[in-house]
């Protein structure tokens, strides 16, 4: 329900309060009274194009404000679309318009944009008049209901989700066959790398490996001689160390003085010392003597490594990370044939559905709407419009759309002899509201609209139409918020609030009141509406009394 509605400064409103509430709420007053503001404000907090002239003259902006109290589900909707949770059950909208022209949008005041403001909106109040589009003349608005009307809800969802996959395997498609000559030029590219890295088998460590081998090759033929030069001093030749040593060792050995003794045993361990490092030097040595070809072997390999790593990454896990990918991607690349057969199959597969769902879903829409329209011609014929008729064309698509294979729409006529069109484009003001509220009448129990305003639901009618108007509109109004701007005085007698409009215009300026009237002030106000004098006030007297509230 609509548990509040406050307007500050908008055109000749300096401020106004209303509190609806559940039940049905009128707003009266004089014609050029200012009524149509009410609804300019409504519009306004639900995300409709308003332009800065509505900025009044006691401040630089216009505000305003609407306190909704949805159920559980319309909760869960609105925050679907905005983000913004309820607070304690209610979703307070909030917009202002500068002077300057800039807009401004908040729910539970939290900025958002006017597109989710407008759309959060939509969830929770509807607005018949001439400004607002009728919500009902939204094809897939009609289709919404009558699936819900007819039991087809979870039809209409396969429906969806067939066409939703018929449309993602197309999307794919159109990627693998747009994108088919440049995934042949990556595909001999990445086989070219590929190769490559392959034609060199990396090993982690081997390119470090490499290099100090090749270092120490190079430098063979210097250490060689290095070493055979350090054996023919050590051990080799007469003069050499080795031999001195060992003579020393020999002629000391049997001295009688102690400490020669230890210096012979000294003479033998150095010489056990050069004899092992002239071992060493000598096995060095062949060591050495390499394999000619080995240096230019190991040359190549470093080369293939240097080359791969200016590619690549100069690092061994940049290396075998590109190696990985490449790998990778070469497998992904060589099953695009694959998964191109496969999105064909299940693109076949989809279509079969969509279309056997989708003749399946327009055949039973069709057979239960006559139900749905035999209702709303009741209903209608009650609003005084007996020769109006409501159909559903249905039109076989060329290609099915997003509500089915089938389009079907809702399709009224007012009159005899008149040619059926849709419901924005045929009926008046007053007689696109009175549809709606037969519409809405017959599609209460789907339609859980929280608030619903009309005006001129009642234009051109008689008392004894205006007391069926307010008769239909309070019992729509059982378990929302029903607001009607009207002249008729039978129909403000059915509601259970009655707000009268007043302008007052002084020498300076103009301004508009806004404020509840009940008791005596209500009984007056409806008894001018009937004309005035005693008869009128009778008879205001009798509504009021006969009026269930």
């Amino acid at each position: 329900m609509l548990s509040e509605l406050v307007i500050h400064n908008l055109v000749i409103v300096e401020h106004a309060r209303l509190a609806p509430g559940l039940g049905l709420s009128v707003v009266s007053g004089e014609t050029g009274a200012g009524k149509s503001l009410l609804l300019d404000a409504l519009e306004m907090v639900s995300g409709q194009r308003v332009q800065s002239t509505v900025v009044g003259p006691w401040a630089d902006a216009a505000t305003v404000t609407a306190v909704f109290q949805p159920d559980a589900a319309r909760c869960e909707q609105v925050y679907s679309i905005s983000s913004v949770p309820a607070a304690e059950g209610q979703y307070i909208l909030r917009r202002k318009i500068a002077s300057a022209g800039r807009s401004q949008s908040w729910i539970n005041d939290i900025p958002v944009t006017l597109a989710t403001l407008r759309s959060a909106a939509q969830r929770l109040i509807e607005i018949h008049s001439q400004n607002e589009t009728l919500r009902l003349a939204d094809v897939s608005v009609q289709m919404e209901l009558l699936d819900a009307f007819a039991g087809t809800t979870d039809l209409a969802a396969s429906y969806q989700d067939a066409y939703r996959r018929v449309s993602a395997c197309r999307q794919a498609l159109a990627e693998i066959d747009g994108g088919s000559r440049e995934s042949v030029k990556e595909l001999d590219y990445t086989a070219f790398q590929l190769r490559e890295v392959e034609a060199l088998q990396p090993r982690r460590g081997e390119f470090a490996e490499l290099e100090a081998r090749h270092a120490l090759l190079s430098a063979a033929g210097e250490w060689r001689g290095l070493a055979d030069e350090a054996v023919q001093a050590l051990t080799e030749d007469e003069r050499s160390s080795g031999a001195v040593l060992a003579r020393f060792a020999r002629r000391l050995a049997d001295a009688p003085e102690p400490r020669l003794a230890d210096a012979a045993r000294a003479c033998q361990q150095a010489l056990e010392a050069i004899r092992d490092a002239s071992a060493w030097c000598a096995e060095a040595s062949e060591r050495l003597h390499a394999d000619p070809g080995e240096i230019e072997r190991i040359e190549a390999r470093l080369n293939a490594y240097h080359e791969l790593r200016r590619k690549h990454g100069d690092s061994d896990d940049l290396l075998f990370t590109t190696w990985e990918t490449l790998s990778r991607r070469m497998q992904e690349l060589s099953s695009i044939g694959e998964r191109r057969a496969k999105i064909v199959e299940d693109l076949a597969v989809a279509i079969s559905e969509r279309l056997d769902v989708g003749r399946a879903l327009a055949k039973q829409r069709s057979a239960k709407f006559a139900r749905l329209a035999k209702t709303v011609h009741e209903h209608l014929a009650d609003l005084g419009m007996p020769k109006a008729k409501l159909s559903l064309s249905e039109d076989e698509l060329p290609e099915p759309g997003t509500l089915g294979c089938v389009h079907q729409e809702f399709l009224v006529r007012t009159n005899p002899g008149m040619p059926e069109g849709r419901l924005r484009e045929v009926a008046s003001g007053g007689e696109s509201a009175r549809i709606a509220l037969a519409l809405t009448e017959a599609l209460a129990q789907q339609d859980r609209m929280p608030v619903l305003v009309f005006d001129e639901v009642d234009s051109g009618v008689g008392g004894r139409l205006g007391a069926v108007i307010g008769a239909k509109l309070a019992h729509l109004a059982r378990d929302r918020t029903v607001l009607a701007v009207t002249h008729t005085p039978q129909l403000a007698a059915a509601a259970q609030r009655q707000y009268l409009v007043r302008k007052r215009q002084g020498d300076r300026e103009t301004r508009v009141s806004v404020s509840e009237v009940s008791g005596d002030e209500r009984l007056r106000e409806i008894s001018d509406m009937l004309g005035g004098g005693k008869a009128a006030l009778d008879q205001a007297k009798a509504l009021l009394a006969g009026a269930v509230h």
